[in-house]
């Protein structure tokens, strides 16, 4: 039987063997979930050895290589009726859509990370919530007040951490600039898959998401003239990092996130997504002695954050105040999208 989900809140009591709502061991999984997503930007920045593009292309594809078998089972267990839909030219001309922005994302996210500090890479990418808010307020619904003020505070933080461009010098705009494309291209690829979460399963769509998307990128790192081997990855001396990476973030992280949605709210995971920025940079410093952000990162990190989790509190509360029938599917729609958005 199917635990019951846990209304949205935060856990500050234990009793027995649950807290919030939830077992015990979804939280120390949701723990090492964020701790795995963290990692990644940290131990990218790491190998900069390799060229960016490249870099995310060995990324994907040994995650790809992991999801296999997820993907396989996930088919095996789905509706007959439904594996029709996989032949259909529209089915993957979405994917493929979606593979390319995913592709985008990742290039402009790890190239980020060589141009500017790992805190403003980090800050910067997982700042699409707000332009999930923008693109909803102009083409779905009015924002709640408190999906206002969130976009205004955050939108202030992340002209305060700017300021650093000019004090840091390992802050740039354009490390800055393509971290925030980077953001621009997740919101694309929730768009582009919405349509098949309604009926594809989780690894089903993630794989051909993943595999075509470093095909993508291997493609990227040819056009920009980046001199690496596609599957360099296998003779490299680096290979084990890779390994580790895709292991960590992709299973451990992602993987770890799409487990917690059976037995908490899709708002407790797009929260706990959103504290990568703190935790990566904590970690990257810890290990790989990154440098301590800036006065002005200091300043405005925190607003940045503090507006992404208004944003997201506002979109849950708009859910929750509308009992009709469309607003009851946008709500299971929401948890199909946090699905998407954890998958790779």
């Amino acid at each position: 039987r199917r635990p019951r989900r846990a209304e949205p809140h935060i856990a500050v009591m234990v009793i027995g063997t649950t807290i919030g709502g939830a077992p015990w061991f979804v939280w120390v999984v949701i723990f090492f979930a964020v701790i795995g997503i963290s990692f990644a930007g940290a131990l990218l920045q790491q190998l900069d050895e390799i060229p960016p593009i490249m870099r995310a292309c060995w990324r994907l594809s040994l995650t790809s290589f992991m999801l296999t078998p997820l993907a396989i089972i996930d088919y095996i267990k789905w509706k007959d009726e439904n594996k029709v839909k996989m032949r259909e030219l529209k089915t993957w001309g979405i994917i493929v859509a979606s593979a390319l922005v995913l592709a985008i994302h990742f290039a402009g996210w790890v190239a980020s990370l060589d141009l500017t500090s790992l805190a403003h890479s980090l800050l910067f990418t997982t700042s699409h919530p707000l332009l999930i808010l923008i693109g909803s307020a102009i083409f779905v619904r009015r924002p709640t007040k408190l999906e206002i003020i969130g976009a205004i505070v955050g939108l202030v933080g992340a002209g305060i951490t700017l300021i650093d461009i000019k004090d840091d010098k390992e802050v740039t705009a354009e490390g800055d600039a393509l971290a925030f494309l980077g953001a621009a291209m997740i919101v694309f690829h929730i768009a582009a898959g919405k349509t098949l979460r309604y009926w594809m399963p989780t690894f089903v769509y993630a794989f051909p998401v993943t595999f075509l998307a470093a095909a993508f990128l291997a493609i990227f790192s040819v056009m920009f003239n980046e001199g690496a081997a596609v599957f360099g990855w296998a003779t490299s001396s680096k290979v084990g990092w890779f390994v580790l990476l895709a292991f960590v973030s992709g299973i451990v992280g992602h993987t770890g996130f799409n487990f917690a949605l059976g037995y908490v709210s899709p708002i407790v995971v797009s929260i706990s997504t959103t504290l990568e920025p703190v935790v990566g940079t904590f970690l990257g410093w810890i290990l790989y002695d990154s440098s301590v952000p800036g006065l002005w990162t200091i300043l405005g990190g925190p607003l940045l954050l503090v507006g992404i989790f208004c944003v997201i509190l506002g979109s849950e509360r708009a859910i929750q105040n509308n009992n009709d029938a469309e607003h009851c599917i946008t709500n299971q729609v929401d948890e199909e999208l946090v699905q998407q958005q954890i998958a790779v």
